[in-house]
């Protein structure tokens, strides 16, 4: 990758245990779980700049997901 650039992360032990998870599952690097998530946090941010809402739907539940600040 030509364009990318090299960084370093501190993360606590629940995040590293998350992260683990997710790449096991999925069976992808850290760097592309690292990558979709950034992805999906720029979506949401996107999205809830322009006024719309992010929800998650569950049969009939419907939950919203709220950025704090």
């Amino acid at each position: 990758m030509p364009d990318a650039t090299r960084l370093s992360v501190n993360i606590n032990q629940e995040s590293a245990a998350a992260l683990k998870e997710i790449t096991e599952r999925r069976g992808i690097s850290n760097t592309e779980a690292i990558r979709r998530a950034i992805a999906i946090y720029k979506l949401i941010e996107e999205e809830t700049a322009n006024g719309n809402k992010i929800q998650i739907k569950d049969g009939k539940t419907v939950r919203e997901i709220v950025m704090l600040a």
